[in-house]
């Protein structure tokens, strides 16, 4: 988000009313001008109503993101956290600023925010866009697991305001009554056996417009909890996997294996699966093994599935 488009979406923030023509004035720019940049904060998903007469507004006040703020809340001092505007994708820039341990990007929005196998995630201004960069020495063979370890802090996390029905969809989509929201995308690179550098990524819906295109069901923080602030649970969310990643890193999986059962959202359901788009199955989700591979019961027998595309059968 460039600067001058920064300012115009400071000032719609508040939610209130802004005539046109006093923010050309407050800006020093022309209503014209005003007008275009209105234009593209809608681009990125800013829902602005109104015309330069009538005057603009967005439905929902946002508190804007504040690295100082985030800092103050956080239990570890350690980690560096810088705040953005308008992104293409925060595990992108972070990973492209190395090194990224103990670095924590935090963005008002992404213009080309993705999800797993490369899909779109919708990323509007006022959501929660976070990747945090980490080290781990037990090599990439250790950490299959490790967007389920990421999934359940962020679902715990969020628990902690209020939304006590969050899940986690295998391996890594949160989720309330099977409506998505959000996700958590991980990228590791290094040594199969040795140190190695992982980016993890957690995008949650905040408050999306109803109009937002999304080809799935989904949902949004601000219909199951009240009083969220953004600038704290991006500090809870940090300060649980500053806690939870060193943990996996020298135990391993095992001492969260037994957690999955609290935030399982498959558990005993039907569901179908695909696998590297040419298998197809239904089966019965039986949780996960030590691995982490989703455990589904299919013609008799038990399959341990380390990657796929995994639906509840009947949606």
């Amino acid at each position: 988000m460039s600067p001058e488009l920064n300012e115009l979406y400071v000032r719609l923030a508040d939610g209130r009313r802004h005539n046109g023509a006093e923010l050309a004035d407050e800006l020093g720019i022309s209503r014209a001008a005003v007008w275009k940049r209105i234009e593209s904060l809608r681009r990125i998903g800013l829902p602005v109503s109104g015309t330069a007469g009538d005057g603009y507004r967005i439905a929902h006040p946002i508190e804007l993101l504040d690295a100082d703020l985030i800092r103050q809340h956080l239990d570890e001092p350690s980690i560096q956290v810088e705040v953005i505007g308008a992104v293409d994708s925060t595990n992108t820039r972070l990973a492209a600023h190395a090194p990224v341990h103990g670095r924590a990007l935090v963005a008002e929005a992404q213009k080309a925010g993705r999800g797993r196998r490369g899909r779109q995630w919708l990323s509007p201004p006022g959501g929660i866009y976070l990747s945090l960069g980490w080290h781990f020495e037990s090599g990439l063979a250790g950490l299959s697991p490790l967007s389920l370890v990421v999934g359940m802090a962020a679902a715990d996390t969020l628990r902690k305001t209020g939304a006590d029905t969050v899940g986690v969809k295998w391996p890594n989509d949160l989720v309330i009554d099977d409506a998505k929201l959000g996700g958590c995308l991980v990228e590791v690179s290094g040594a199969a056996e040795g140190p190695c550098q992982a980016v993890i990524g957690i995008g949650i819906n905040l408050q999306l417009p109803e109009s937002a295109a999304v080809d799935q069901p989904w949902t949004c923080l601000s219909r199951h909890a009240e009083g969220i602030s953004r600038n704290r649970l991006v500090a809870g969310l940090i300060d649980r996997l500053a806690r939870d990643l060193p943990q996996l890193d020298a135990s391993g999986f095992d001492s969260f294996a037994g957690q999955w059962r609290q935030f399982d959202a498959l558990a005993g359901r039907k569901v179908h699966v695909a696998i590297a788009g040419s298998e197809h199955f239904v089966g019965l989700a039986q949780g996960i093994d030590a691995q982490g591979r989703l455990l589904v019961d299919h013609d008799g027998r038990t399959r341990a599935l380390g990657s796929g595309e995994v639906r509840v059968r009947g949606r």
